[in-house]
This record gives C-alpha cells, sequence and structure tokens, in this order.
C-alpha cells in the first residue's frame, strides 16, 4: 500500500498553503506517520493546465500509489473541505503560470459531466476531523479552476486504465501570511493545523487498507 500527496506549486506568488503543508510533511514527518514512511509519496504538481496531466501521471507511474490524496488551497474558505465531485469543467477566474484562461471548456471531451471522488470513508474523516477541533466539511464542488481539472483527470484515468487508485481532493484554507500580504479578507488556517488534518486523513486510510475494507 503507498499513499501519493500532492499539491500545487506557489507560481508566481511566493506561497501556495497545499505546496507548504506537503513539503511541511515531507521534510518533517509527524511522528504519527513515520510507520507509513516508507509508503508515503509526495510531490508538488506545476499550476499548468497544459501540463498538470502529464505531471500527476508521472507519480502515479513512478510510486504507483493505493490512495492519491490531492490537495489545493481555497480562497475563500474557513474550513477544511473533502470534495465529493470533480465536474468536466475548465472555467479559469484567473489565468494559469502559462497565461491560459479557459473559459467554458470540458476537461475531457468524451468525458461525463462529472465523477464522484473515490477516497474512501470521507464523512468518517470530516467527523473526526471535527472531533479534533478542526473546522472541517465535505463539499459538492471544488471550484472549476486548477484543483477541480487534477481531480477530475485523475478520476477520469483511472475509470480508463481500470487502475485500482482511489482518488480524492483535499482544499484548505490559505496560511495566515496570505492574509497579510495578498488577501487581508480571507478565512486562514495555520500550517500547524493543517498538518494534523492531513495526518489524520492519512492514518484514516492506512487502517483501512490494514483491515482490508473493500474499497
Amino acid at each position: 500500500m503507498s499513499i501519493l500527496v500532492t499539491g500545487f506549486d506557489p507560481g508566481r506568488d511566493d506561497v501556495n498553503a497545499s505546496a507548504a503543508l506537503v513539503t511541511s510533511l515531507r521534510d518533517d514527518l509527524p511522528a504519527d506517520l513515520s510507520p507509513l514512511r516508507s509508503q508515503l509519496h509526495f510531490a508538488i504538481l506545476p499550476l499548468s493546465s497544459r501540463e498538470l496531466r502529464g505531471a500527476i501521471l508521472a507519480q502515479i507511474v513512478a510510486c504507483r500509489p493505493r490512495f492519491c490524496v490531492l490537495t489545493g488551497q481555497a480562497r475563500g474558505r474557513e474550513k477544511i473541505n473533502l470534495e465529493r465531485l470533480a465536474t468536466n469543467l475548465k472555467d479559469f477566474d484567473s489565468p494559469d503560470v502559462d497565461g491560459c484562461q479557459p473559459r467554458g471548456e470540458m476537461i475531457e471531451s468524451a468525458g461525463p459531466a462529472a465523477f464522484r471522488s473515490t477516497l474512501p470513508g470521507q464523512q468518517e474523516m470530516v467527523e473526526r476531523l471535527n472531533e479534533q477541533g478542526i473546522p472541517a466539511a465535505l463539499s459538492n464542488h471544488g471550484g472549476n479552476h486548477l484543483c477541480n481539472q487534477l481531480l477530475y483527470q485523475m478520476l477520469y484515468w483511472t475509470r480508463q486504465n481500470g487502475a485500482g487508485v482511489r482518488c480524492g481532493l483535499v482544499h484548505i484554507p490559505p496560511l495566515p501570511v496570505q492574509a497579510q500580504t495578498q488577501w487581508p479578507e480571507t478565512p486562514v488556517m495555520p500550517l500547524a493545523m493543517t498538518r494534523i488534518a492531513l495526518t489524520s486523513i492519512l492514518l484514516a486510510l492506512a487502517a483501512q487498507s490494514a483491515e482490508g475494507v473493500t474499497l
């Protein structure tokens, strides 16, 4: 059993909360995750609509994960959100690092309108996070930018290839420093809290796998 955890490169910005989270876990693994050290793989993906699919598939080939936990920052959200759905729509409100800004385009021309996340136990994960004092909720809409594109392309690829990879998207609020320097009006969440949240999610996936739960 292996788990791939991804975040997004900051691109033109100084900070991306998801990159900060994934890099922090990679470089300073929490003690609770130490037994999983050899099974965890971390990657930072480009903020490029054109390059995103190739980048994530290269990671899949390299580590052959059982689970993919995709993380992205979500300005304006005050909770950890586990996304239920990925929609077949690119409608960027701002351009990516290549200056690309698709409006109303399909991600996959032959794909269905939406896919459901295949990450198991999301409701239980949300409940566990709230029990730990971490604001969390399920979400039905992952936006129409790169986070949604990434989840949709992963779910489309696993459907087409019959792969046993289970994928889900975790949206996290920006970091306090981003409110100070970029978005003074946005809700924030400290890195220490997002580290605890993702640790809890990864431990839940490992426990389900170890118990032989049908996924």
